[in-house]
């Protein structure tokens, strides 16, 4: 098994069969011209089967989804980030919420992430069809078989959890009873059965849990290299996301069971089995080269030859020496004015004419910087919130797990359960911490949707002041885009 999945920095041949189009293209590490395969051959090799299986991730890695993208829109939602910058190209109506239905961002993410959910439809029906055929009888084993469905399971579940986030009203409002996404669940390889009508938002999560909850149990404990365990999905990625998915869900018992399988019960904290992850001692080393610490779960791997595209990675939104970043918003209030002087995550921004600039993602040249899409940290805070809202009291387990996160940057910052004389004081304390560690991680817009909170105004400066979004505003989710309207005649809208 730990042989196939080093393949993962070959070519490979990328299964992308999305309504009307058909066939393979190879371009894991950079693009080729497309080869022809027919749906008989696709599965008669095991090389075929390992390129397909990296096909589903080069298809998430994509620059309009989990490559950059996606993380940007999250950020800029919000109220951190000013852009140098209006080009509508690169997302100055997602940072205004003046999107529309035919904004490039709202139809690029949308196209991206069900090009992936399709790619990952056709893996697994052909991998499943292809195994209860006996066609891979001798070529692949039970227990790589098991990894490659778990790996299909997951990503699918990640491409529609992040969907939701955006195209849908979170998960608290009306129990999550809202219209949510046309659940597509097999392959399509013709235009047959594109007409899908939109599943609940409940719906949706259901699907969502009943893949990580089927996945888990086939996947691989660890591989054997830290690159593998950062880039592939293995038992614990799975853990850590269902932490996320039950804290969007409000469902704080399973945000306290699911983090219990990967978090030790007492400092310093580590996961007890599978990788051993682990906060990293240093939080500018968790952004340095290789990329591949134990507190990186899961991230997008980017190389000279394989990068995101342009306008599209985290260096081009975020490095000061691009024409087309964002730079921090610093005035008393703001996120940065409440960060101390010495906590290292503001000692690591930059500052150029006369702004303020992360600087997680500095190589603005390769853009071989990793985008990180789940930490150890994150996983961390996740408990912590969830034992405080599952039994409504500060506890000291709660306040051990938050400062873990804290006292890393900033060491002389420790909380006591005395720092907190209500328990909305812990809910601040803990939306601030978060806000501080993911900024530009993509965190930010969605903590804010998870609990119907109002998206902070902010004053851009010469960019304009940008108001508030309140819950029942109706920008403060993204419209449907005009190409899924156009072409599904069951869609419709968001109101």
């Amino acid at each position: 098994m730990e042989n196939i999945m080093k393949n993962i920095f070959k070519g490979s041949i990328v299964l992308i069969l999305i309504l009307l189009t058909g066939g393979c293209s190879k371009e894991y590490l950079e693009p080729v011209p497309k080869t022809s395969l027919s749906d008989l051959s696709v599965f008669d090799t095991k090389d075929r089967v390992v390129a397909q299986a990296n096909g589903m991730y080069a298809l998430m890695k994509s620059g309009a989804f989990l490559g950059g993208r996606y993380f940007v829109y999250n950020d800029v939602r919000a109220e951190n980030f000013i852009p140098k910058s209006s080009n509508l190209v690169t997302n100055f109506a997602t940072w205004n919420h003046t999107v529309l239905s035919s904004t490039n961002e709202i139809q690029n993410l949308w196209g991206a992430i069900y090009a992936a959910v399709n790619a990952i439809n056709v893996f697994y029906d052909g991998l499943n069809a292809a195994w209860t055929g006996g066609k891979l009888t001798g070529k692949i084993t039970q227990a790589e078989y098991d990894q490659f469905k778990s790996e299909a399971l997951t990503l699918r579940a990640l491409c529609y959890f992040y969907a939701l986030q955006l195209y849908a009203k979170p998960y608290n409002m009306n129990a999550g009873a809202n219209p949510g996404l046309p659940l597509r669940l097999i392959a399509m390889k013709s235009a047959e059965g594109n007409d899908l009508a939109r599943s609940t938002v409940a719906e949706v999560y259901t699907q969502i849990l009943k893949d990580l909850n089927e996945a888990e149990p086939l996947a691989v404990a660890s591989y054997s290299t830290d690159l593998l365990n950062t880039t592939r999905i293995h038992k614990n990625t799975i853990i850590a996301f269902k932490t996320r998915v039950y804290l969007h869900m409000q469902n704080w018992a399973s945000v306290v069971t699911e983090s219990t399988k990967i978090v030790s019960a007492a400092a310093p904290f580590t996961a007890p089995s599978g990788v051993a992850h682990v906060l990293n001692a240093s939080y500018a080393n968790v952004f340095a080269t290789p990329y591949t610490s134990k507190e990186s779960i899961f991230s997008m791997p980017f190389t000279t030859t394989n990068g995101p595209g342009g306008q599209n990675g985290l260096p081009h939104y975020y490095s000061p020496s691009s024409s087309e970043s964002y730079y921090l918003i610093t005035a008393a209030g703001s996120t940065y004015a409440q960060m101390n002087a010495a906590d290292a995550r503001r000692v690591m921004m930059v500052t150029s004419g006369g702004n303020t600039f992360l600087n997680k993602w500095p190589d603005l040249t390769t853009l071989t910087n990793y985008a990180p899409v789940m930490r150890y940290a994150e996983v961390l805070l996740n408990r912590a919130e969830g034992i405080v809202r599952q039994g409504n009291a500060v506890t000291q387990p709660a306040v051990d797990l938050l400062n873990a996160v804290r006292t890393r940057s900033f060491p002389t910052g420790a909380f006591t359960l005395a720092s907190f004389a209500t328990v909305q004081s812990f809910y601040d304390a803990i939306l601030l911490e978060r806000n501080m560690e993911f900024l530009g991680e993509g965190i930010r817009n969605m903590d804010l949707m998870r609990l119907s909170l109002t998206i902070p105004a902010k004053n851009g400066g010469i960019m304009g002041v940008v108001s508030s979004v309140a819950p029942n505003s109706p920008t403060y989710i993204w419209p449907i885009p005009t190409s899924e309207l156009n072409f599904n005649k069951l869609m419709t809208p968001n109101n």
